[in-house]
């Protein structure tokens, strides 16, 4: 190939590469896999607050359940007194008898607030329960996204590197000033160093050329430059 002809082959290989870049990262599977990601962590924030409140209720039941054990104590140990016999004041009796009954109440009190603690520690279970299968669930469904995407992107990333090794095997057989100014050119262009002249027109930057210069530019080497987009500029054949 010519000089030109090279040139040309590079860009198009560049423009390649570039298609097989942008596939992957627009690959249906990883946006999935990125809005999946950020309800996760939005259902790891609801799974923490549940985990939280169960185990806050939880707490609560347990102390609620010491209290109650505790007044039971009390009533066993004022039974004791009343049941043995040895008191035989009857006003010691009878508040014997009213601090039981007090104690006794109190004591159907807590237990009430303990069911009622008990049932809300079951719905923060039951809660915690449904986010965590939430949480398993999609996590399967990530597990799932990320293997289709290894395996789209996987066939993409092949042939991407196919792509680079041809296109090193191209760029080699350049001059190094000449591959120098067009990677110098690929990085300030857009990634699109190089042009050709088609009639009067630059394919590159898409601009007719006034009929002078273009004839000035085939009386020149093969690869000019575009007056208009600076680019290099290979002279083809007109149809």
């Amino acid at each position: 190939m010519t000089e030109g002809e090279t040139l040309l082959a590079l860009m198009e290989q560049d423009l390649a590469i570039a298609r097989a870049v942008k596939a992957l990262d627009e690959l249906p599977e990883k946006a999935a896999i990125l809005q999946l990601r950020h309800r996760l962590k939005e259902i790891e924030g609801v799974a923490e607050k549940a985990r939280a409140y169960v185990q806050r209720a939880n707490a609560m039941v347990a102390k609620s359940a010491d209290e109650v054990e505790m007044v039971q104590a009390k009533i066993d140990a004022e039974q004791t007194k009343v049941l043995s016999g040895q008191i035989t004041d009857s006003k010691e009796l009878r508040n014997l008898t009213r601090e039981i009954d007090a104690l006794s109440r109190r004591k159907d009190q807590l237990e009430r607030e303990e069911l009622g603690l008990m049932e809300k520690a079951e719905s923060g279970e039951a809660q915690r329960a449904k986010v965590d299968a939430a949480l398993e669930e999609g996590r399967a469904k990530e597990a799932d996204l990320i293997e289709r995407y290894k395996s789209r992107g996987g066939e993409i990333q092949t042939e991407t590197a196919r792509l680079r090794a041809e296109r090193d095997a191209i760029a080699g057989t350049l001059d190094g000033s000449v591959l120098a100014r067009y990677e110098r050119l690929r990085e300030t262009k857009k990634g699109v160093a190089v042009g050709a002249l088609k009639g009067a027109l630059c394919t590159a930057c898409r601009t007719e050329i006034p009929a002078g210069e273009v004839q000035a530019l085939r009386a020149g080497p093969e690869v000019g430059e575009c007056p208009n987009c600076k680019r290099m500029l290979v002279m083809v054949e007109d149809a």
